[in-house]
């Protein structure tokens, strides 16, 4: 039986979590160069030297993370009593099985009504209410690394939200930090249930793009992969960058949180 929304929310709210530690250092995998670049797909804004801006095409690549914030002030504000803050969700570009480049999603309508999907990242993109960042990866995946992430999306598809893992994060058994990480942060691989940036570190370690010893999926938020706070992704992927749809200069809220292009 599923607690009412009013419900799961005031216990998710009803506790803090501790603070953060340290960033987790995180090493790249093996990653050996695939074939041809996929059409571009929007363009990524990128502050360069002296705060100018500079508009380059972003061609998906199996494996990039697509990082997202809809400004909502309720939302927001839940994920502050976490212990974490904006960006809210998270998602990544995998090849469907066209080998064209698709989104891993876990969306809907409505938040607990949530299903994982695979959809069309142009579409998505142009569709999202709010911020999309992409973070890249510096080297692009194997052949084979890249049909193990296919393999485990479509696998995953049509799977739900995780609503009693979210509320149990916002209690003392949560898989956070310190002695409850150690004891109950874990990463599975075929849960019913899924939230987005538990799926994104799931599919990431099925894929050896992280170690799934020190990439805990239950244990990591959104932000915790958008930024090198908490656990630095810098050796494998790119700074987060604003993704817009076409000749843009726009700027939005969250890229003044992104470091300079390395």
């Amino acid at each position: 039986m599923r607690l009412p929304r009013t419900v799961a929310f005031g216990v998710f709210l009803g506790v803090c979590f501790p603070s953060w530690g340290q960033p987790i250092p995180v090493q790249p995998a093996s990653l050996r160069p695939s074939a041809a670049a996929p059409a571009a797909v929007g363009l990524l804004t990128m502050i360069v030297a002296d705060q100018r801006v500079q508009n380059i095409p972003y061609n998906p690549q199996p494996g990039d993370l697509a990082i997202c914030d809809d400004f909502n002030k309720f939302r927001h504000f839940v994920y502050k009593i976490a212990g974490t803050a904006a960006p809210t969700h998270i998602c990544m570009v995998i090849a469907n099985t066209d080998g064209k480049p698709a989104l891993l999603e876990l969306t809907g309508p409505r938040l607990i009504t949530s299903k994982v999907v695979i959809m069309d990242v142009e579409d998505r993109f142009n569709g999202y209410p709010g911020d999309v960042m992409v973070r890249r990866l510096r080297e692009p995946l194997t052949a084979e690394q890249s049909r193990e992430l296919t393999d485990f999306a479509y696998s995953q598809a049509g799977k739900g939200f995780a609503l009693g893992r979210v509320i149990l994060q916002g209690t003392p058994v949560n898989a956070r930090s310190g002695l409850r990480r150690t004891l109950f942060g874990k990463t599975h691989y075929d849960r019913t249930r899924w939230f987005c940036s538990e799926m994104v570190v799931a599919a990431c370690c099925k894929a050896q793009i992280f170690d799934p010893q020190r990439m805990l999926a239950n244990a990591t938020y959104p932000r915790d992969l958008a930024f090198d706070e908490t656990i630095d992704l810098s050796s494998i992927y790119h700074p987060a960058v604003m993704w817009s749809p076409g000749e843009s200069k726009r700027v939005g809220p969250l890229v003044s949180k992104v470091s300079r292009p390395r």
